[in-house]
């Protein structure tokens, strides 16, 4: 089948999309959107991107928002993502707010200055909350902060949270030596123990109130300048296991810096930056 495909390129620091606004017109089938992905998302042949947006109408939304990414798979959730399509829903409704509807359930976010802040819903830590993502025994109401986890043999302490995504997260003193790339392929080999793959991320504590963090995202199978969801579970697992100082977190990933608020109801609030790049139309066929 033949498309006139629109779009318009974004990013959030650096961790950037195609999205394709279908509110006034006929949605594309999900296998075509698959088949997308796999293809323009390549950067050396077409237009290249971590995923593809496509933007559809929702009861009681402004919104729906889904991401299909590089793998040919469906999201679950993206928190750089659904900064972007909200600025792009603000820009054409004329609003200072929106509400979006995501796999993840319902996302509001307010225009904050030339940022965005999401409501990113409530942090889940128990092993019910991620029974779908790993299959170690153990109770529902299990805590998920401190697993076990080994790499090349070598055995670590990691969290794992659903903060829309699952994510584990591993606490180091150097970012740049870890080679995370081998890390991510490594992990997602033990497919028995994490059945849908999992993301992976490495964070440095760097102040009272500050982290960095690398993120190899599953989906894209490869390390990602930013990821929303994964700043969420890496200053969520920095606040609960108490390595940093209470407050809000900034965040410092690969493409830009982001600000984390957890509330005591175990809330996060995400704010960063959401840039169109560029509009274009191509002549495609699926």
């Amino acid at each position: 089948m033949k498309y006139d495909f629109e779009f318009v390129k974004y990013h959030g620091c650096g961790n950037d999309f195609i999205l394709k606004d279908e509110m006034n017109g006929p949605a594309t089938p999900d296998a075509h959107r698959s088949k997308m992905a796999a293809f323009l998302c390549d950067r050396n042949f077409w237009v290249g991107a971590d995923g593809i947006l496509f933007l559809e109408r929702a009861p009681g939304a402004d919104g729906s928002m889904r991401l299909y990414e590089p793998a040919g798979n469906e999201a679950d959730m993206c928190g750089n993502g659904l900064r972007c399509v909200a600025a792009h829903l603000i820009e054409k409704l004329c609003k200072s707010e929106v509400d979006v509807l995501t796999r993840d359930g319902m996302k509001h976010v307010t225009r904050d200055a030339d940022e965005y802040r999401v409501d990113m819903g409530i942090v889940r830590t128990s092993r019910a909350d991620l029974a779908q993502y790993i299959t170690d025994t153990g109770s529902p109401a299990d805590s998920m902060l401190v697993f076990p986890l080994e790499i090349d043999r070598k055995k670590q302490k990691a969290s794992l949270l659903n903060t829309g995504e699952p994510h584990i997260v591993v606490q180091v003193d150097d970012l740049a030596s870890v080679d995370i790339v081998k890390a991510g392929e490594t992990v997602n080999r033990e497919h028995k123990r994490f059945p849908k793959y999992v993301n992976i991320n490495y964070m440095r504590v760097t102040g009272p109130h500050d982290i960095s963090v690398r993120t190899y995202e599953r989906g894209v199978f490869g390390e990602t300048l930013a990821c929303g969801t994964g700043v969420t579970a890496c200053a969520s697992a920095a606040v609960l296991l108490h390595l940093v100082e209470p407050g809000a977190v900034n965040v410092r990933a690969r493409g830009g810096l982001m600000k984390i608020e957890l509330g005591p109801d175990g809330r996060a609030f995400m704010t960063g930056p959401a840039v169109a790049v560029f509009e274009g139309k191509l002549a495609i066929e699926v």
